[in-house]
This record gives C-alpha cells, structure tokens and sequence, in this order.
C-alpha cells in the first residue's frame, strides 16, 4: 500500500507538472480526446530477490490482456493515457526447487501512462501500474491460493507506440515490479517475488474529439470608386485623358509614357542594343559577353577566350604534368607519363623493366636469381618518383588447384613486395594481389609456358 499511494502522488505530480508546462509555453493545436480498445501479448516470469542461495529461476510465460485506454492530450506531443486491462499472466517454474509456482494470475490492470509523440509515427510511453489480483490457477503439482499473493502490486513500465495518430496502433513495453507479490501466508518464506515482463499489442482506436477549425476572416471591404477629374497629374503636358501612364512623366512620342524598357532590365530600349534580353547598362543593356561559348561568362571565366568548364572557371581541363593527359584522366596527375599507360610512366620504356623476367620457383614463392636483378629497376623507377604507388599482381600455372594457386600466387606478389621493402621501398607504396591460374599469358602445356605463367605483373599509380 506505501508503493501504491507514492505512485499514485507521484502520478497526480507529473501530470500537474507537465499541465502546468505545457500551458507556459507558446501555444499549438493540441488533438481531441480520443478511446478505444486493446489487446496484447505478455511474456512474464517472476524476478525473484533476496534469496539465500539464489538458486529459483523461472522461465517466460506466455499469457494475454484487453481492454479500453483514455488518450487526454495535455500538448501538441505530451499527453495521459489511463487504461483498464484484464490481464492474464503465466508463470513457468523448473522445479528449481520442485514446490515452484505454475500457474497463471488474472490481474485487472491500471496502466497510468504518459506518451511524448517523437514523430508522426513513434512515440515514447512511460508511467506507473497499478494490478489487482483477481484469481489463481494452479498448473503444477503444489497448490497455491490467491490469499498467497497481494492483491495489489505495482509496476513501473515504458516503451515505444507506432502509429499513434493512426486508427491502428502497435506498441510494445516492459513491465518492471517494484513490490513483493508474495502475501505472508505464501509458503515461499525468506525471499521476494517480483513481476517482470514485456507486453506486446494492437490499439483500436474507436472515438476521436475533432478540434473545430476558427472561422474564416471576414471579406474586405470593396475599394471606393475615384472618378478622376481631367488633368495633367505628372505634370509631362499631356493630360490624363490622353495620357498612357498618366502618374508616370513621359513623353508623347510614348503617349505620355516614359521611354519603354522591354526585357526590364533597366536599360531604355532607345538606348539598349538587346532590347528583348536582360543585360546590364556597362554592357549597353546585353548580358555579360561569354567569348569563348563555353557558357562561363567573361566576368567569372579565368580562360575568357579559350572554351573550358565552369567547374574550372571557364578554364579547360588542366594537365599539370603535361604530358599530354588531363588530370581528370591522369592516374598519376603529378607525374609525366605517357598517353598508353594513362598519364603514368612506363616501366618497360623508361627503365627497360621486362616483368616476364621476374620468375619463381614451381609450386613456390621463391624469386629466381635473374628476377631479382629485374626487380632493381623497379626499385630505381620507385626511388626516382617518390608520389607513386606499386600494384603487385601474382599469377601462377596450372599446376594444381586454385585452392593451392591463389594463396601462392599471392604469396608470390608479396615475396616481391617484401624484396622491394628490403630495398627502402615503404610497404604502404606497394598493393598486391593473387590471381592464381586464371590469367595465364602461354601455355601451360610446355615446361616453358608454364615458367612464364608463373609471373608478377606490374603497374604504377598515384592513388
């Protein structure tokens, strides 16, 4: 009875506060009072406290609830929702020990909640509950009466609610006891049964008070009629009854309308060399010139006479190592290269690097004499440019399966990248990757063949 009379307290607090808040802010269309019906799933099992060996478990049981909820909105987002369940919870023990309560109680429920709308579709619900036990049944071997438990205990819950504007809802909540059940007649003696659960379920909503929308304001009043009397009211000497525009001085040649000005660009048509196309008086009322047609305006276009992008200010696509690649098509923008090899160097034309020559041992990751040899120019092209990256590629025969070919493929690529790196090449510049048998470039038929498929291909980019 002290945990039901502090919730209770602390019910009335909240909702006094929060009426209180809501009324000292700006103020929104709140929605109507609306009700409805409910049913819903509950998996509950008893949370069991202070007992000396801590040895009863209870599993989840599965039990139901209906019933009516009161939405009264107390803001645009915050509202109180009371609601009436009649609820029925399971209890499944495990014989731990074997006098375990089975069974189901019958509560009728008293949710107290508040729900905050987050969004159009979600919102949060929290609150206390108020269940009074309303019978027992027994489902295993020992008895129990409803003498043996409260007939009043309390929870605290929270959750989620989707739709809540909708006619249908869904929600789901935990429920966390905060009061013993157990009565002192419960042969449980010493320890403390507490309720714990999660309810799932659908809201209907069957009433709904609409807020009356505020009348429409009222038509203004029709303009007085002016019945102007014959005169010259801009003074330009022509009257009004001939004039045009007779507020406006102007002259005849326009019927006492000023000189026009077509395309409203401030620039009189007497006066303006684009008179049905917006422009500026420097420029004798024609937009800003575009001398290159490269749709960059020679005001805001850095390159005014040579054709370009606005993405380069009118500027055509740079190529900062000239050689002959832009750098939106240069994988090595800062590094001269040739068109073939996508704006980067050429190893086999530069350095005379042949990577057919860098050869293994068969069914090994082992670099021959020779290969090494090779591989030195490959150290000398990276040496000399700092900015490239080294893509490893490693390639096998046929000898065996790809199961046993890629990983020693790759084995291969990295039996490279690792000579490189004894030769200062920084292991971050160098990518590698196996292929195994699948890319053979001979065939696989001849002993020679199969030496030149088991090779490493190489590439350089600087990114």
């Amino acid at each position: 009875m002290k945990n039901l009379k502090l919730i209770l307290m602390l019910t009335m607090f909240l909702s006094g506060i929060l009426t209180v808040q809501a009324q000292t802010k700006t103020k929104s269309p709140k929605p109507g009072i609306s009700a409805g019906v409910l049913a819903a799933g509950n998996l509950t099992w008893f949370q069991v406290k202070n007992h000396p060996t801590n040895n009863i478990r209870y599993n989840a049981g599965l039990g139901w609830a209906g019933g009516l909820w009161l939405n009264i909105p107390l803001t645009s987002k915050l509202s109180f929702e009371p609601q009436f369940q009649y609820s029925v919870l399971d209890y499944s023990g495990n014989n731990n020990p074997f006098n375990q309560f089975d069974g189901r109680l019958q509560y009728q429920s008293l949710p107290l909640l508040f729900k905050y709308k987050v969004g159009s579709d979600f919102a949060i619900i929290a609150g206390p509950q108020i269940d009074f036990t309303n019978s027992i049944q027994n489902d295993g071997p020992t008895r129990y009466f409803k003498s043996q438990y409260e007939s009043i205990s309390t929870i605290l819950t929270g959750g989620f609610e989707l739709f809540p504007r909708n006619r249908v809802q869904v929600y789901g909540r935990y429920m966390y006891g905060i009061s013993d059940l157990k009565s002192i007649t419960n042969p449980n003696k010493g320890f403390d049964f507490y309720n714990q659960g999660i309810q799932m379920g659908v809201k209907v909503k069957i009433y709904e008070k609409k807020k009356a929308l505020p009348p429409p304001p009222p038509p203004a009043p029709p303009a007085p009629v002016v019945v102007p009397e014959p005169k010259d009211t801009d003074g330009d000497g022509i009257t009004d009854e001939n004039d045009k525009c007779p507020t406006v001085k102007g002259v005849a040649k326009y019927q006492g309308c000023p000189v026009p000005d077509t395309d409203g660009d401030g620039v009189n048509d007497e006066n303006d060399k684009c008179i049905t196309v917006k422009g500026l008086a420097k420029y004798q009322g024609c937009p800003i010139p575009d001398t290159d047609k490269d749709g960059v305006n020679d005001e805001e276009d850095k390159c005014p006479t040579v054709m370009g992008l606005a993405r380069y200010q009118g500027c055509p696509i740079p190529d900062t190592d000239g050689d002959g690649v832009n750098d939106e098509e240069d994988k090595c923008p800062t590094v001269k290269g040739t068109i073939d090899n996508k704006g980067c160097p050429e190893l086999a034309k530069q350095y005379k690097f042949d990577y057919k020559k860098v050869l293994f041992l068969t069914g090994k990751a082992i670099l021959t004499k020779s290969s090494k040899v090779e591989l030195e120019k490959v150290v000398k092209a990276m040496t000399e440019y700092p900015s490239l990256k080294l893509y490893v590629e490693g390639h096998s025969d046929n000898s065996g399966s790809d199961k046993i070919n890629i990983p020693l493929s790759l084995k291969r690529a990295n039996a490279v990248k690792t000579y490189l790196f004894t030769r200062k090449i920084a292991a971050e510049r160098m990518l590698t990757k196996g292929f195994g048998s699948t890319m053979p470039i001979d065939s696989n038929k001849t002993p020679k063949g199969k030496a030149n498929n088991r090779r490493v291909e190489f590439s350089v980019r600087e990114n």
